[in-house]
């Protein structure tokens, strides 16, 4: 249980403008636990929002990557979880309703969305809770979540042949993430592109065979070069710009797929001709949020790289700061630490 009633957070007011207010912490209902947070980690879809290419109500707490500790728990829910050091998912799936059987516990009917990281504390459904392995700080746990979009895009692939080769286009966390999940599929060659030269030297720790920067190097040329040139058996879009998307989907093979991994803002369209998509037999995958992956992800955490991935920790109010650098690509991935 808290000692006091209210929390420190940070409201997004439209732009990059948040506002520190003190606000109720919330108060467990059944079947959930408040978690004070450790860790929170700034995705892509919070700067999409406050770039306002990513639809959302205004005057609320953002933040749905993150980790921390059990402090209190509602009925119904297991009291071994108190004091444990956790991470969670924005959704904890019923399992038993349409969207949980014929889409992915990510997209509940029944269970809330509860997020709101940038705070000191948040409210959980049980069922969306794992605990944090022995061998992975709690600070590296908030990473789960992006991680698990990663798993849940790459899983939804038709098994490639062991000879596949693919390409990453993109190297952040997700596309990081990517590369790990698709070389432990068995993908025998990856090519990753990436402008900046810290990510390209993590994306080799993380699996890339190839890494190239685009400005200097033609993708194409490399990609025909080494495919004796038939194209690419997969190719990632890990950026989320759909201008990068033409040029995925020439380079490409026929009966080849395409994996939308970043997130693109709504209003976006495919920029190729559809004629060309049913000519070569192109299937494309898009998938939203953690899916039913979460839990999996958490647990290739401990084996991935992770050592260079978090480029600063903020304190609260450091979060409009660290919400510019990640939209300015100064590093892989900011975090927030509202109990520091």
């Amino acid at each position: 249980m808290t000692e006091t009633s209210s929390m420190k957070a940070m409201t997004w007011r439209g732009g990059n403008n948040f506002t520190s207010d003190q606000l109720e912490i919330p108060q467990v209902i059944d079947k959930t636990c408040l978690i004070e947070i450790d860790t929170a980690g700034i995705c892509g879809t919070d700067i999409h929002i406050t770039q306002g290419l990513f639809p959302s109500p205004e005057n609320v707490v953002l933040g749905h990557e993150f980790s921390g500790k059990v402090v209190d728990v509602g009925k119904g829910v297991d009291k071994n979880l108190l004091n444990q050091s956790v991470t969670a998912q924005p959704v904890g799936g019923c399992g038993l309703c349409e969207s949980c059987e014929k889409w992915s516990l990510s997209h509940c009917e029944k269970n809330k969305r509860r997020a709101g990281a940038f705070s000191e504390y948040v409210l959980v459904d049980e069922k969306g809770i794992s605990v944090i392995p022995d061998n992975l700080s709690i600070q590296n746990a908030a990473l789960t979540e992006p991680a698990a979009c990663s798993l849940s895009c790459v899983e939804m692939l038709k098994k490639p042949l062991p000879t596949s080769t693919a390409v990453v286009i993109g190297n952040g966390l997700l596309g990081l993430s990517t590369i790990y999940f698709l070389k432990e599929m068995g993908i025998d060659k990856i090519i990753s592109s990436e402008i900046a030269e810290s990510r390209r030297n993590l994306a080799k720790l993380f699996g890339s065979d190839i890494t190239i920067d685009p400005t200097k190097t033609d993708l194409a040329e490399v990609v025909e070069t080494e495919t004796n040139g038939y194209g690419a058996d997969i190719v990632a879009e890990a950026v989320g710009n759909p201008n990068v998307i033409k040029n995925c989907f020439e380079l490409i093979r026929p009966r080849g797929q395409m994996l939308l991994v970043g997130v693109h803002p709504k209003g976006s369209y495919l920029p190729f001709d559809l004629h060309d998509l049913h000519f070569k037999e192109i299937s494309i995958f898009g998938a939203s949020g953690a899916g039913n992956s979460f839990k999996r992800a958490l647990n290739h955490l401990p084996n991935m790289p992770l050592e260079d991935i978090i480029s600063g920790r903020y304190p609260l109010e450091g979060l409009p700061q660290a919400i510019e650098k990640s939209a300015n690509a100064e590093g892989i991935k900011f975090v927030i630490g509202p109990n520091d």
